[in-house]
């Protein structure tokens, strides 16, 4: 094309990039355009609409340094940056996490002359929600209102999600209030996040309403809410009702995933039904559904409770020799399965072996062991164990110090665990959310 004669107009060629740009090929963009531009005997011009397809296609590649490089060089062509070119920088710098540099562009837009809009001020508020600055969210939302910006569905939806994961249910609500003046109807997203934070925080009947409610709007349900309600009901132990929506789901035509799986083999599991549990998980595949870390630590820990130690480790091997990496979480399932099944030996061998070869051991790994020793006799060891981990730079929790205070004076180790006691009441409990005693 670029040799073609007479020469296609810059028009055409934007049509080609916008094709290829669309098909998410954005590489292959900026290449092309870096080809056209270096061939000898080609004299064709970018436009703004050219400019704003590249500034695009760099911060897609998440290269926003390379797209604000290309701003200046289309700023010495004397092609003025519009809308569309800030808000692509603005969303480049986010989608790399550098959210210093998108707040500054945003906030250089208006010196260039170019007045900010919804889009930029969402996409501002959904990244800095996503990384828990709802504070400086907030302020971004009072600043847009200011400019006489009214936010939309997506900005709306963005911010109460951001405040339903930092715990801020009662501001999330006064949120959904304020859509409800204003005539902005709520979608799925919105009912989403506030579905899943109440179901976390075990609030069931405003799960209900916000379910009923949203139902009665005619939206849908995506896996994400099921999942979290199927999440909810288990909590309550009502596994039968989880059950009768995961069927409903399934009848509406949305497929669970791993996670809705995961939830629900979790829920029979705290009801004692190990073995529907673990008949959920592993007739998985079957459903066109793949396992992964989550539904394999689910399924060690439902074979841990039922007894089946070698099925439990063969998961773990599978896990292994299947390019499912474990995480901490499957390596803590494991040392606590191991103990609650009377493998001490076992569990200590696994453990010395974890200190060797992995750097990411928590609080919660040496919990359990020291709570698995005590309980295997080998108090002593604990605390030895529970000395170290200041030399580990791992903090001790209020569970930990629990444990370790309550098994002391168990076998009658009396002065050290008031020494301990002590410890604690002087120098963490002050900084800890925790009852006054440890004992």
């Amino acid at each position: 094309m670029a040799y073609s004669y007479p020469l296609p107009s810059i028009v055409e060629f934007n049509k080609v990039l916008t094709a290829i740009a669309k098909m998410q090929m954005y590489d292959v963009v900026i290449n092309l355009w870096k080809r056209i531009e270096n061939a000898e005997g080609i004299e064709i011009s970018p436009d703004l609409y050219t400019c704003n397809i590249l500034v695009n296609c760099f911060c897609r590649c998440f290269q926003p340094s390379s797209a604000l490089s290309y701003l200046g060089k289309m700023m010495k062509l004397g092609i003025e940056p519009d809308i569309v070119t800030a808000s692509s920088l603005v969303n480049g710098f986010c989608l790399s996490n550098s959210i210093k540099d998108a707040v500054y562009v945003a906030g250089q837009m208006e010196k260039m002359g170019i007045k900010r809009d919804v889009v930029v001020d969402t996409i501002l508020i959904d990244t800095l929600c996503k990384n828990r600055l709802v504070v400086p969210a907030l302020e971004v939302l009072k600043r847009m209102k200011d400019r006489g910006i009214s936010p939309n569905v997506v900005t709306y939806s963005s911010l109460i999600t951001g405040l339903c994961k930092s715990g801020r249910l009662a501001d999330a609500e006064r949120r959904l209030h304020e859509m409800d003046s204003k005539k902005i109807n709520p979608n799925v997203i919105t009912f989403s996040a506030l579905i899943d934070a109440y179901a976390k925080r075990g609030k069931l009947s405003k799960v209900d309403s916000v379910y009923k409610m949203m139902i009665q709007m005619s939206i849908d349900p995506n896996v994400f809410t099921y999942s979290s309600l199927i999440y909810g009901l288990c909590m309550h132990n009502r596994v039968d009702e989880a059950i009768k929506m995961l069927d409903l789901m399934i009848s509406k035509g949305c497929t669970p995933n791993v996670v809705t799986y995961s939830t629900l083999a979790n829920g029979f599991f705290k009801s004692s039904r190990v073995d529907d549990g673990i008949k959920l998980l592993d007739d998985m595949p079957q459903r066109g559904v793949a396992a992964n870390t989550v539904s394999c630590n689910t399924l060690i820990k439902g074979y841990f409770q039922a007894g089946k130690i070698d099925l439990a480790l063969g998961v773990f091997g599978y896990m292994t020799s299947n390019g499912l990496i474990p995480n901490i979480r499957s390596y803590n399932i494991v040392l606590a399965g191991l103990f609650a099944n009377g493998e001490v030996e076992k569990a200590l061998s696994r453990f010395e072996h974890m200190q060797k070869t992995r750097n990411d051991l928590d609080i919660i790994t040496y919990t359990i062991m020291i709570h698995g020793m005590c309980k295997a006799c080998m108090v002593k060891e604990a605390y030895d164990l529970f000395y170290k981990l200041k030399f580990k730079r791992v903090e001790p929790d209020f569970k930990a110090y629990t444990i370790m205070i309550a098994e002391l004076n168990r076998a009658g180790m009396r002065t050290e665990a008031d020494a301990l006691n002590r410890f604690y009441q002087k120098h963490v409990r002050q900084n800890e959310s925790a009852p006054a005693e440890v004992s």
